[in-house]
């Protein structure tokens, strides 16, 4: 009999200690529905040129000692220092405080709140004098997202495209734990000398709509435990409570063998 009241008190124990609700391990299931059909993406996520991003700008033509003067490496081609460009942020141009860049050739040019799109068209238009039809290609170095908090592989990720959206990023920090809010992601992100706080519900359908789904450089991303890993920080004994549920199925295996 008393063995039997143990087993009993040991699979309560057991069954109290499972706090996470599968509904808070979804996505994409709270608001309305998904429209039928294909939805058009209505969405800016073009980067803007802000004070000390680095700038990998590159002028290519028919001509290539043309182009020297105005290629911060000969050619403009990064290759010469066998590796990737993201991983070379000292070959880029620094936008000073006050958004110029001082690009060979040519002189300070006003680049700070400008898309990657804008820069390549203000530095054909400063090339025309010089060159007769150059290929301007322009992309950021330092385009670098971090994400922290109940997620499986935390740390600072590198991209060298400029559309990153939030779940993206997730996923490369291998997504968050089950022990981790999905309702209330924080987004810290810098623009123009400016902090602000926004926060992000993976449950909710309008997610694609929020200002914080598309990221930009240096954000940062805080994935909050849930209060199942708050409690399991707080109280040690906590952790044994996966061990009490297979020692307690251990011990109702026994006492029905030996009955």
């Amino acid at each position: 009999m008393q063995i039997t009241r143990l087993i009993l008190l040991l699979f309560a124990i057991s069954l109290l200690s499972s706090c996470v609700r599968y509904r808070d391990l979804l996505i994409f299931n709270e608001g309305p529905p998904f429209p039928q059909g294909v939805e058009k993406v209505e969405a800016d996520f073009q980067l803007k040129v802000q004070p000390d991003d680095i700038l990998y700008i590159s002028v290519h033509t028919l001509e290539e000692e043309l182009s020297k003067p105005f290629n911060l490496l000969q050619g403009g081609n990064v290759a010469n220092l066998g590796g990737n460009v993201a991983q070379n942020p000292l070959i880029g141009y620094l936008v000073d405080p006050s958004g110029y860049i001082d690009f060979p050739g040519i002189g300070p040019l006003k680049v700070g709140g400008l898309t990657l799109e804008g820069v390549k068209q203000l530095v054909l238009q400063q090339l025309a004098p010089y060159l007769k039809s150059p290929v301007v290609r322009v992309r950021f170095l330092n385009f670098r997202v971090s994400v922290l908090g109940e997620v499986r592989s935390p740390g600072v990720l590198n991209f060298t495209q400029q559309r990153v959206t939030i779940l993206e990023a997730l996923g490369l920090a291998g997504d968050i734990t089950d022990l981790g809010r999905r309702d209330n992601i924080l987004v810290i992100r810098e623009t123009n000398g400016q902090r602000e706080y926004g926060r992000v519900n993976l449950h909710d359908r309008n997610l694609f709509k929020s200002p914080y789904f598309y990221l930009k450089q240096n954000d940062i991303v805080y994935a909050e435990p849930a209060k199942a890993r708050i409690l399991t920080v707080a109280d040690p004994t906590r952790r044994i409570a996966p061990w009490v549920g297979l020692v307690s199925s251990v011990l109702t295996l026994a006492l029905v063998l030996t009955r």
